[in-house]
């Protein structure tokens, strides 16, 4: 199922939007050469996590899911059950997983990750905004 339509401010409808990642590319396409960096750095994180069941779960935030062109990162998420922040940012690197463009928080249990996705599910000004679960 396609991701909902943006709101009128340029953000997704409150709630958690199940996807894959050919929709959330198809939602948010390569418009400008940040973009571009940004999708090809989701695209091979995806598939070193699923080559290597690294995660349980990816949920997706931040101006990249936005309308605007140019966001200079991607906040994602990601529950790996015991692995803590260093330990997981070390093993993403060492996987050849750019963790400069993508700012990955390491929720090492399920209570951790769905803080993410409430942190995430709230806008700066406090206002409730949608985020992306990508499926693996």
């Amino acid at each position: 199922m396609p991701l909902p339509a943006l709101r009128p401010d340029g953000t997704l409808p409150p709630g958690v939007h199940q996807a894959h990642l050919d929709e959330v590319f198809a939602a948010f396409p390569a418009t400008a050469p940040m973009r571009v960096a940004l999708n090809d750095a989701l695209a091979h994180c995806v598939a070193t996590i699923q080559r290597l069941s690294l995660v349980d779960q990816i949920v997706l935030d931040g101006r990249y899911l936005t309308s605007k062109s140019d966001p200079s990162d991607l906040d994602m998420a990601v529950l790996t059950p015991g692995i803590y922040q260093l330990a997981g940012e070390q093993r993403f690197a060492a996987e050849g997983i750019d963790v400069q463009l993508l700012d990955i928080q390491f929720a090492h249990d399920l209570l951790d990750f769905q803080g993410w996705i409430a942190f995430f599910s709230t806008a700066r000004d406090g206002a409730p905004k949608g985020v992306v679960t990508v499926s693996i």
